[in-house]
């Protein structure tokens, strides 16, 4: 699985002055949204301009784009705009994805999909299986509106389970729905524990202010790095036999699981 970001922060592509806010902040991501955020007059201007400042600026953070819905006006001129991505972005975000014939609809680019309805979680298997698909991102605010359910953490512990399963079996990222309470901190931490805890690579996040705590739950620590670094070298030396380090047993998918942990610090380890 290559670098991807843990903990993108969300920007309306109407206010790109913004992105210097973002760019400033610990985020190792930005995801420019051309769509619920930018009102229906301006979509066509907001596109225009994001296009061109992505063309002419390089930012040293992970671009994503999330166009408009595949089916909408909006969303096939975004395509149209953005059929060959301009060189610093890494993938378009692609809402409201719900069937693999949708998938059909859009160009030879990394793509995330956003899984914000009943039926997308559904065709889950099916969806992450299409080679272009870099990762998944669990929209939560559309599917408990769906679902009529809240949008507590358990509440949809089911559909998180899902996108974790998915993103498993086919070597994805993973990206748990963004905390909409920005001022509750604390509230973010717990439910990103329990994120990171289900197998969640990350969380995106709609403000900066929210960027430090989502890190530190889902980044391996130093002392974790060491550890890590520990078995591997252990287990390499073992040519995968079991063995035990430190009065733990160390097998193929605990030396899988430190390898990912380290992957997410942006540590590879050559086979």
């Amino acid at each position: 699985m290559k670098k991807l970001p843990i903990s993108p922060v969300f920007v309306p592509a109407n206010k790109l002055d913004l992105i210097e806010k973002i760019i400033k902040s610990d985020a190792d991501g930005i995801i420019i949204d051309l769509e619920d955020s930018v009102p229906l007059a301006e979509k066509d201007t907001s596109r225009d301009n994001l296009y061109e400042f992505l063309s002419h600026n390089i930012l040293n953070k992970t671009v994503l784009v999330r166009i408009n819905p595949t089916g909408t006006e909006e969303g096939k001129n975004d395509l149209k705009q953005f059929s060959q991505l301009p060189k610093g972005v890494r993938a378009l975000v692609v809402p409201k994805i719900e069937n693999p014939e949708d998938l059909e609809l859009l160009p030879d680019v990394d793509l995330f999909l956003l899984i914000e309805t009943p039926l997308a979680v559904r065709n889950l298997s099916k969806l992450s299986s299409d080679k272009r698909v870099l990762g998944l991102i669990l929209g939560g605010v559309d599917l408990s509106t769906s679902l009529g359910s809240d949008m507590e953490w358990d509440s949809l512990l089911y559909h998180r389970s899902k996108v974790v399963l998915e993103c498993a079996i086919n070597n994805l990222h993973s990206l748990d729905s963004p905390f909409m309470e920005i001022s509750n901190l604390e509230k973010l931490a717990k439910e990103c524990a329990a994120s990171s805890g289900l197998g969640f690579n990350g969380k995106a996040a709609i403000h900066p202010n929210q960027v430090q705590v989502i890190l530190k739950e889902f980044l391996p620590s130093e002392q974790e790095i060491k550890e890590a670094l520990e078995v591997l070298e252990a287990f390499n030396e073992s040519k995968g036999a079991v063995i035990s380090v430190k009065g733990k047993m160390i097998d193929k998918p605990v030396a899988k699981a430190m390898e990912l942990k380290l992957r997410l610090a942006g540590i590879e380890i050559k086979d």
